[in-house]
């Protein structure tokens, strides 16, 4: 892929920055972690997400605050196209590792901070995580019309979103003619902005905020809903065309006289319900069976086992075996097939010992920097 030859160093813990570098590697790029001592802590606690996020790579387990420690990791930054990490503002210049030490490391590095408000502003250095992100970016403005909270959604869209502008960008300025360093300064509240935005933007551009009622679900036939034998299922009958098909098909011919977007969004509480009581009369195979052929849009809302025995996900090659279970591939194809890493995941011996080597570290020097616990000791064999 066209990331082949690209090294990446990254420095970020947890989800958004690893998941960036995995989409990285997925394209070919070399991406080296860099962890402390302890290890990233999604290691310890979500050991499937780390073995997810990091395959492909392979990692140095470093004391930063250490000065050998220190000097080792500049050694693999002046090898570095790309640089990313995962701090708040100020912490990666504290520790040796910012954008002036890379930048004088490697003149022409790629540079990118991902972190919850951006690197300036009056917030930059609040705390936060994905859920406070989506709030401020304007993710549940619909909510303050309602009387009660929505459920928090469970995909993290602001830390996933900000992967995402990151890969995206960095692709980019790989791909430019540089003469000089860039500094990418990715926020995870502005990722879920721009995500956001598109349903409102007409107001914006009027200069006009929209009220909250406004952005309320499309139309009432959009949404989640139950069926009788206990299944949720997903309609999205927005269209004016669809909301007439799927009333017909449910049986309420009666309302398809509300045949425009503003007549069901001005009664969207009452037709909302009549659809939901509707929904709630049927058997999953029943409602299946009448809107499949009604050409209404359906999706049945599936557990994470029924993802991974799809038949259309499986015809896709999305997944493939992996030790007991499956391994979710690169979402993107390229021609036939898929790109996607399929090297070990941070943890074998080989993999961070081939890093040294390619700095040109003896293992004279790797036994003193065990020794000094700038890198990871184990029984002298330092495995990561």
């Amino acid at each position: 892929m066209s990331l082949a030859g690209v090294r990446v160093v990254d420095f970020s813990l947890y989800l958004p920055g690893p998941y960036a570098t995995r989409l990285l590697a997925d394209l070919g790029a070399d991406v080296v972690r860099v962890e402390p001592l302890a290890g990233d802590p999604v290691r310890h606690f979500m050991p499937g997400a780390y073995e997810f996020l990091n395959r492909g790579k392979r990692a140095l387990r470093v004391n930063l605050k250490d000065p050998s420690g220190l000097a080792l990791v500049h050694e693999l930054l002046a090898t570095a196209d790309v640089v990313l990490e995962g701090f708040r503002p100020g912490v990666a210049d504290r520790l040796g590792i910012g954008f002036a030490d890379a930048s004088r490391l490697r003149s022409d590095v790629v540079y990118c901070s991902i972190s919850g408000y951006g690197q300036t502003g009056p917030d930059r250095l609040k705390p936060g995580h994905d859920i406070g992100y989506e709030s401020g970016g304007g993710a549940f403005a619909s909510v303050l019309a309602a009387e009660e909270a929505p459920a928090v959604p469970h995909i993290p869209v602001a830390d996933l979103g900000s992967a995402l502008f990151a890969a995206l960008t960095i692709s980019a300025a790989v791909a430019g003619a540089r003469r000089e360093p860039v500094h990418l300064d990715v926020s995870m509240q502005e990722a879920v902005t721009h995500l956001a935005i598109p349903r409102v933007a007409g107001f914006l551009l009027d200069g006009v905020a929209p009220a909250p009622e406004t952005l309320a679900p499309y139309a009432p036939g959009s949404g989640l809903f139950r069926t009788a034998d206990g299944r949720w299922v997903a309609l999205a009958a927005v269209e004016d065309h669809f909301w007439e098909r799927m009333c017909v098909a449910l049986g309420r011919e009666d309302l398809t006289s509300f045949d425009t977007h503003a007549a069901r969004m001005a009664r969207r509480g009452e037709l909302r319900g009549a659809i939901a009581d509707a929904v709630a009369a049927l058997s999953l195979e029943d409602l299946r069976e009448r809107l499949e052929a009604a050409d209404v849009p359906l999706d049945l809302v599936r557990g994470i086992a029924e993802v991974a025995a799809d038949p259309h996900l499986l015809s896709r090659g999305m997944f493939r075996p992996a030790g007991a279970g499956f391994e979710v591939d690169f979402p993107v194809r390229v021609g036939d097939a898929r790109s996607a890493a399929t090297a070990a995941v941070p943890g074998d011996v080989g993999g961070e010992r081939s890093v040294l080597s390619e700095l040109g570290v003896s293992s004279e020097r790797e036994a003193s920097l065990r020794a000094a616990g700038a890198l990871l000791c184990r029984g002298g064999a330092g495995a990561v």
